[in-house]
């Protein structure tokens, strides 16, 4: 030992900090890992209870374990509860560990919500930022921890040595939020683990991963036909402690590490994936210090590390990063990105996307103002529907990495979470109707109701279906306002319904109906309803439009003419603005896995090929194009490589539609996958040379370069397929074209000569880990995306940038559609039409409506994305008692002044989330 690391453990404080990183369900489906948990958890309290000397055990960062295991052991709460209390078992601020690219901004608060509940309900909340999960970190990382009072973030993915060169740096979020950050060293979270841990107890180096049979432990694994693939396990555990391994394993961890800390403070990370605590970790501590005795090592938590870091480091030679962190890996110092997840099963990101629209738009918003206008909701239909729809966004479940078994439970839970949505929805617009005066029309009148989920008014082209009693039917339909004037309509069809109708006070009966498919042209108020009565009446024989020379879709915003070879070109009339060759389909090889992409050639494009092309629908409202190809490419990735590729054939059908005075063009795909192991896109050559695009993702709109850089030398390449959420967007300045997604996660932009925008349908690939040795899961074919195959996704041309174009209100309304009911005659008292909330400033985004955690009042979440302060006036539909701004954690913060009792006006900074708290006069 040199006098140099002597002198170097006497300035440095080594904080080891005991943890598991638990995935909820990843290599075992959840009933299975819980079984693991169960007996991780008993021994985790045991070893605590019985060694004082072992200071802690963190279990993730995640308080969903709690729930998981007391479910099955409730008569353990009391030791759990002491253990948590005494800040000696650490769980939270999370609920669950999530992706935080792949579910939406609110999802993200939801989950520390709960996490806060299930931690604070038996013991306490750990309040660190550490964050061993998702493939990268968003912007709004900062300002959401800090909403929760939490301003240190611990993280390795996303972040390399090049960002920082040392642990710590200052992390900038978009709205201004600072973050001390720290990106551990190498090994991130299983240093200690790998250098000390295993030579001392196994006798095994971080490298050693196959085990030796008969080395004084009992290996147990069934050996019949049922259960032969399950994994071996210990029942009789060696009892071995290499003592003689000490000295060297801690000079090799000092060593690597060294450099790396600005301040005294070092973290050794004792934890791997699935592991539990072992008592011998006590031992090794004294044995440290006995061997070194001039180390200042303590057995600590992350809450004293972070404690000691703030203390002591110097804020001013901090490095700086700004923004959303996905850096791929420089050297080992750093940890890998990994983010391919972002189209690993792309169904799972369609799910995610749809019950987080029934959730933020429809379900709780409305089952709440339903609650202001007397309906009883006071159950846990919401809390259930949300926990669900939480389990769901672990980072291995919704990044689509695990067995096929782990992901069909979560399509369970999606449906039970759609479920509860769809009937609470129903429950509230029920209430909400039933409040509305429609006490002048006749008693077997019939009406029409439209709901508007968003906080502005909006007029636009809706898909209706109306039921007319068959005894009643004419032939057609008007829909007839309150002043008498009748709203544009297109009858698109109809056919005899007998629907049937379920009451609680007698047997299912049904109602003999002509039900009409139809197109109409509403204007709604901000966040309400608007009714109209529905008016049987003689149909009108119209001739249908002569056949035109080429498909044309056109109206007053839009020009789209669709090309023999099925691609099609958009003139943007305001601009000018010609967008050329757009919407074909591009297949590449995939020799990757769920983290990966290996691309492989040949590339296979529609280009060419001749489609059938034809008119769905063509009047005054609605226009529709149907592109049918039957597409030939390679059977899997061996015939890819083939000379002479065995090819399957594709059936793929492309929907356009444009209605009345829509700025967008709206695309339906739908295919049958029969092939494997390739990665399917639509690609949209833009023609413009951005520097840089434009994609809407949690709370922020992100800003990311197109330039890419030589990085031959890095241990891994950068990823320049990036995530969105509702847009991406590309401009010139000028004009700009704006990909609108409903649920898709993955875009590139080619700065190549077409400057192509692709966005990514699926990526099939073989399913393969390597916990140790190499699991080969091909025979799972969930991972290859088969069979049918059904993507939502829109094209809007703007003026100027995303801001100036109003690409953010189009993802809206392109996203969270007009609703509809219909009923008989109503005897409320409301008046209509109906706003019950209004916000001003198109720019500002209602993120939630909902109950306030404390059950006092309501609230509301909104954030500015754009880049400078906007204000706004906010209107509600009831008298307002007072008005107050909270954390995200729901802590006050100020009293707002009422403009009157109906309104408020806010000032909201750049990229700012903005909690509100409503009290309601009664």
């Amino acid at each position: 030992m040199t006098d140099n690391f002597k002198e170097y453990l006497n300035t440095k404080i080594f904080h080891l900090i005991s943890n598991t990183h638990w995935d909820r369900e990843w290599r075992f489906p959840y009933q299975r890992n819980r079984q693991f948990l169960v007996e991780m958890m008993d021994e985790a309290m045991k070893i605590l209870e019985e060694n004082p000397d072992y200071r802690a055990f963190h279990l993730d960062s995640q308080a969903v374990v709690l729930t998981d295991y007391l479910q099955i052991k409730p008569h353990n709460e009391l030791r759990l509860r002491k253990l948590m209390e005494e800040g000696r078992l650490l769980a939270g601020p999370w609920f669950i560990l999530p992706d935080e690219f792949l579910v939406s901004g609110e999802s993200l608060v939801r989950n520390l919500l709960l996490g806060h509940k299930i931690a604070k309900k038996y013991g306490r909340v750990s309040k660190t930022g550490y964050s061993p999960f998702s493939w990268g970190q968003i912007s709004q990382l900062p300002q959401i921890y800090r909403g929760f009072g939490i301003d240190v973030i611990l993280f390795y993915r996303g972040m390399n040595s090049l960002d920082a060169h040392n642990a710590e740096f200052i992390w900038e979020g978009p709205d201004g939020t600072k973050a001390l950050g720290s990106r551990f060293s190498h090994w991130p979270r299983y240093n200690f683990y790998f250098y000390i841990y295993r030579p001392l107890l196994h006798n095994e180096t971080a490298r050693d991963i196959e085990r030796p049979w008969g080395n004084g432990e009992s290996p147990f694994h069934f050996a019949d036909r049922k259960m032969v693939t399950e994994d071996y396990h210990i029942i009789e555990p060696e009892n071995g402690y290499y003592e003689e391994n000490l000295k060297s394993a801690v000079e090799a961890i000092v060593t690597k590490q060294a450099g790396d800390f600005t301040t005294p403070h070092v973290i050794w990370m004792e934890g791997h994936d699935s592991s539990g605590p072992h008592p011998v970790t006590a031992r090794i501590v004294r044995d440290i210090r006995k061997v070194f005795p001039e180390i200042d090592l303590r057995h600590s938590t992350l809450e004293d590390y972070v404690k000691c870091l703030k203390a002591d480091v110097d804020w001013e030679s901090l490095p700086k990063v700004y923004g959303e962190r996905r850096s791929a890996q420089y050297d080992n110092r750093s940890g890998n990105l990994y983010g391919y997840i972002t189209s690993a099963r792309t169904y799972l990101k369609e799910e995610q996307f749809d019950v987080e629209r029934w959730l933020e738009k429809y379900a709780e918003p409305f089952y709440t103002l339903a609650g202001l206008f007397g309906l009883d909701i006071n159950d846990q239909y919401l809390a259930e529907a949300w926990r669900l729809l939480l389990e769901n966004t672990a980072h291995d479940s919704i990044g689509g990495c695990s067995l096929d078994s782990i992901h069909d439970d979560m399509m369970n839970r999606y449906r039970h979470a759609r479920q509860i949505c769809e009937g609470i929805f129903q429950k509230a617009i029920q209430h909400l109707v039933k409040q509305t005066d429609r006490s002048r029309f006749a008693k077997e009148s019939l009406h029409l109701h439209f709901i508007n989920p968003l906080p502005f008014a909006r007029t636009e082209v809706a898909e209706l279906y109306v039921d007319i009693p068959q005894m009643m039917d004419e032939g057609s339909l008007k829909l007839r306002r309150d002043d008498g004037s009748l709203i544009p309509l297109e009858i698109l069809g109809s056919q005899p319904s007998e629907p049937v109708l379920e009451q609680l006070s007698d047997r299912p009966m049904f109602f003999k109906m002509q039900r009409y498919h139809c197109a109409a042209k509403l204007e709604l108020p901000p966040l309400g309803l608007s009714s109209c009565e529905i008016v049987p009446t003689l149909a009108d024989f119209q001739l249908p439009p002569d056949p035109a020379d080429e498909l044309l879709l056109e109206n007053d915003l839009l020009r789209v003419n669709v090309s023999p070879d099925g691609t099609f070109a958009i003139l943007h009339k305001k601009s000018g603005a010609r967008f050329n060759q757009l919407g074909y389909f591009y297949d590449e090889g995939e020799a990757g896995h769920a983290w990966v992409n290996t691309k492989v050639e040949p590339i296979y494009k529609t280009l060419g090929l001749k489609p059938e092309i034809s008119s769905l629908a063509d009047n005054s409202l609605m226009q529709k194009a149907q592109i049918a190809y039957q597409w030939p490419i390679p059977k899997n990735l061996k015939q890819r490589k083939s000379d002479t590729p065995e090819l399957v054939t594709i059936p793929l059908t492309l929907i356009l539609e444009l209605r009345a005075d829509t700025p967008w063009l709206d695309i339906q795909v739908e295919f049958d996958n029969l092939a494997e192991d390739h990665r399917l896109r639509m690609a949209f050559p833009t023609g413009i040379a951005a520097h840089e695009t434009a994609a809407e993702g949690q709370f922020d709109v992100v800003c990311r370069s197109t330039a890419r850089p030589d990085t031959k030398d890095w241990v891994e390449q950068p990823m320049y397929d990036f995530p969105f959420y509702h847009f991406v967007d590309i401009c010139s300045g000028s004009h700009g074209l704006a990909l609108l997604s409903d649920g898709l996660k993955e875009y590139e932009f080619f700065p190549d000569d077409e400057n192509t925008l692709a966005v990514t349908l699926i990526r099939a690939f073989r399913y393969v880990i390597q916990p140790a040795s190499k699991q080969d899961y091909h025979f799972m074919k969930g991972s290859q995306a088969p069979g049918k195959q059904r993507f939502h996704l829109a094209l809007a041309p703007h003026t100027g940038d995303w801001e100036k174009g109003g690409i953010l209100s189009m993802a809206q309304r392109f996203n969270y559609e007009i609703r509809a009911a219909q009923s008989g005659a109503t005897h409320g008292s409301e008046q209509e039409p109906w706003s019950f909330v209004s916000i001003e400033n198109p720019l500002i985004m209602l993120d939630a409506l909902k109950a306030a955690e404390d059950g006092e009042g309501l609230i509301l979440r909104l954030h500015n994305p754009s880049e400078t302060r906007q204000h706004t006036a906010i209107h509600f539909v009831k008298s307002i008692q007072s008005a107050a701004k909270l954390t995200l954690e729901e802590i006050p913060l100020e009293k707002l002044t009422l403009d009157s009792p109906h309104s408020f006006t806010l000032s909201i900074k750049s990229r700012e989330i903005v909690t509100l708290k409503l009290e309601i006069e009664e």
